[in-house]
């Protein structure tokens, strides 16, 4: 490290001696990073030894046996030891993260420098005049090395006529071959294809429109290179260079085509008409060649030595020509395809696309003007990279998007794929293709942004340094955050949980069901499993992101206060439904009274207790009023119940054959207990009226409604049989 600050120190303004200085210090941190980590396991067990041996005897104490202490002293040497060499090697990591991030600034301050460098004007003479003084030597240049290698090309010209011919003949044959494989045409009553189709059928069309260019290129290339045509000192890099962004013109023509087809409109994935698909294609395309030459030309000027000022005027011109087909290109109206092929990715005049295209070539025309030429060329460069990324991470965002929110008439849906092969419902597809749906749209951006980082001038190992940060941990104060932790922290919390689900549905299913055990029984340790597995669940998870649990306790001591504020009911209704489940005062399927309802319990859960009553309506009563409130439970211990009838007959009647009936009535049905037997009581006698009661004992209380329906009917029709006339009856009651 010592050497890599001396020469930091030093080093001159050069992009490439900063990278192999960047590589060297990279080396110097995964070293001593590795060394240690591989030295703290080893002071750790020296640390565990020393603890072993106990604390030193005191001074007033017995001394220690002489082995002990040679023990305890060779220990303490080796651990500081140790402890020193992790501590140097930490040093070395710090000072290499300094180095870094001064050769990051260096960077960026050389960026800069090189943008903002004004040089002459192209509206002042000396521009033009220099270039003039230039123009022989570069004119003779040029003049020597291709009459060089034309004469090489004219000894063997024979073989390179040959070459022409194939690489030409092999383009026209994949050529053809590429348009029958994309010559495909739905008939007239055909379904428009969706945006997800379209946007998968040009995802194959484009590498089927580039292989033909691509094969042609790769073949002249690879043949001048067998000729011998392409080991010329200046030959080889040239041609190197213009295969290189010939191949990449190639594709990216291929990308420009597949996405407006401007011959098929059944394929665009743009609604435009097909005048405005056909202009736009022959300007993005005329974009892209003015691209790939002026990079040509760049590499070639520096091949050949060209003076700055030819180089900074072949920058002027195709930065200019740049910016004028742009303009043209923003003048042509995006014109809306009537058809309903394709559903719109944009409104006829985009203003939010257009005002920035605008300012941007008005700012490469003014940079062009005052001198700022590198600037403009920067400008001019970035819209066609920065274009041609963003126009395929557009696409994929809304093949995305297409995916998971088309019609599920589509094919290939999410929804079509999740229903048919693994059958589930609506409200499900819904959640996982939105879960779908953000996992691809992170994937898409997490590796276009690198790519435009790069493209704007960031350099390599700086992005990737900034990656394994976000990925791998930075700290925040005393905390250190790790991305990939968290994300499998998250993963194991939902593989966890999903374990404890299917945990409890093998309960349900197997363990926890009728007449095996009581459902109150089973809903309580279907809960507690449900509430162990995913407090568990979260526990692991936490530890394993790489929070300290025992951080927990100052977030329980401030929880706490707004414990003691606002969140009381909130913790009273949870303990109370703890309560619930473990005292079980009422379970799941109990008959309960609360107030003036009455109905079924349902569902114990943290907060509240679900009761259905007797008209299906769902009843939520808070826990803690279930536990400091009166509750009347009719199956608490069991579901035996009684049930009480009341009777009024007129005043002439007997009493004892009244008794009689109603105790024979009582022994006819089946449902009531025979022991204890029923019991028919005379309550009594008015001027009008004689009164009776009816006592009954059922195996099942929740049955008592139909029984009373049961019991009045038949003691009706034996009174009537009897000619006993009835008295106004009274309400029922039960205990």
């Amino acid at each position: 490290m010592d050497g890599a600050e001396k020469t930091l120190s030093t080093i001159s303004g050069v992009t490439n001696d900063l990278g192999r200085l960047r590589d060297n210090i990279d080396s110097v941190i995964s070293k001593s990073t590795q060394t240690a980590d591989g030295l703290r396991p080893r002071l750790s067990d020296l640390q565990v030894q020393i603890r072993r041996l106990g604390e030193p005897p005191a001074k007033d104490a017995p001394p220690e046996t002489a082995a002990v202490a040679a023990e305890r002293a060779r220990l303490d040497v080796q651990a500081a030891e140790v402890s020193g060499a992790i501590k140097t090697l930490e040093v070395t990591w710090w000072r290499a993260r300094q180095a870094i991030d001064k050769i990051t600034d260096l960077r960026l301050q050389m960026f800069v420098r090189s943008l903002t460098e004004q040089m002459s004007s192209p509206l002042m003479p000396e521009f033009w005049s220099e270039i003039g003084r230039q123009k022989s030597s570069v004119q003779w240049r040029l003049k020597y090395n291709a009459e060089d290698w034309w004469g090489s090309i004219n000894r063997q010209k024979g073989s390179v006529l040959v070459l022409l011919a194939a690489a030409i003949g092999l383009y026209l044959l994949l050529k053809a071959v590429a348009l029958a494989v994309t010559r495909y045409r739905p008939g007239p009553n055909a379904t428009p294809p969706s945006f997800f189709e379209r946007a998968a059928s040009a995802s194959w069309i484009a590498p089927v429109r580039a292989i033909p260019g691509v094969a042609a290129v790769l073949l002249l290339y690879g043949g001048l290179e067998y000729l011998g045509l392409l080991y010329y000192p200046t030959a080889a890099p040239a041609g190197a260079a213009f295969f290189r962004y010939a191949l990449v013109f190639t594709a990216v023509s291929a990308l420009i085509i597949s996405v407006f087809a401007p011959n098929r409109p059944e394929r665009r994935l743009m609604a435009l008409s097909d005048r405005s698909a056909r202009r736009i294609t022959v300007l993005l395309i005329l974009l892209a060649l003015i691209n790939s030459i002026d990079l040509f030309l760049s590499k070639f000027g520096q091949i050949l030595y060209f003076p700055l000022s030819m180089s900074v005027a072949q920058s002027l011109f195709t930065s200019l020509a740049f910016a004028f087909v742009l303009i043209g290109l923003l003048l042509t109206p995006f014109e809306s395809n009537e058809t309903t092929l394709a559903r719109p990715v944009g409104r006829s005049e985009p203003i939010w696309l257009k005002f920035p295209l605008w300012i941007a070539a008005a700012s490469i025309i003014a940079c062009c003007l005052t001198g700022y030429i590198a600037m403009g060329r920067f400008l001019a460069q970035q819209l066609v990279m920065t274009g041609v990324v963003g126009l395929i991470a557009v696409l994929l965002f809304l093949a995305i998007r297409a995916f998971t929110r088309g019609s599920t008439t589509s094919r290939g849906h999410i929804s079509v794929i999740l229903e048919e092969r693994m059958g589930f419902d609506e409200l499900r597809r819904k959640q996982l293709g939105w879960l779908t749906e953000v996992v691809l749209t992170f994937g898409v951006a997490f590796v276009t942004i690198p790519i435009l980082l790069l493209q704007w001038g960031f350099a390599a190992p700086d992005i990737r340094d900034w990656l394994q940060r976000l990925l791998f941990g930075f700290e925040v104060g005393q905390i250190r955050i790790s991305i990939v932790k968290i994300l499998l922290g998250i993963a194991i919390f939902v593989a966890l949980v999903f374990v404890t689900r299917l945990i409890q549905r093998r309960l349900r299913e197997n363990i926890l069901i009728a007449p095996k055990m009581d459902a109150g029984i089973a809903n309580s340790i279907d809960t507690a499993v449900g509430y162990a597995g995913t407090g568990l669940a979260a526990v692991i998870a936490i530890s394993y992101a790489g929070f300290n649990i025992t951080n927990l306790a100052i977030v329980a001591g401030a929880l706490s206060v707004g414990i003691g504020f606002g969140l009381q009911s909130i913790v009273n209704n949870f303990v109370s439904g703890l309560i619930l489940l473990i005292e079980r005062p009422i379970k799941v399927g109990d008959w309960v009274v609360v107030g003036n309802e009455q109905g079924t319990v349902r569902s114990i859960s943290v907060r509240s207790t679900e009761i259905e009553t007797f008209d299906r309506a769902s009843l939520i009563v808070p826990n803690s009023e279930l536990i400091t409130g009166r509750v009347l439970n009719w199956t608490h211990r069991s579901a035996l119940g009684r049930v009480v009838l009341k009777f009024s007959a007129g005043p002439d009647v007997d009493p004892r054959r009244v008794l009689a009936i109603l105790t024979e009535c009582a022994n006819r049905h089946p449902t009531i207990l025979r022991e204890p037997a029923p019991i028919a009581v005379f309550e009594g006698y008015t001027a009008t009226t004689t009164d009776y009661t009816l006592r009954v004992l059922l195996p099942d209380i929740t049955h008592g409604l139909r029984v009373q329906s049961d019991l009045r009917v038949a003691v009706y029709e034996a009174l009537r049989r009897s000619g006993i006339a009835f008295a106004a009856a009274l309400p029922e009651a039960a205990s």
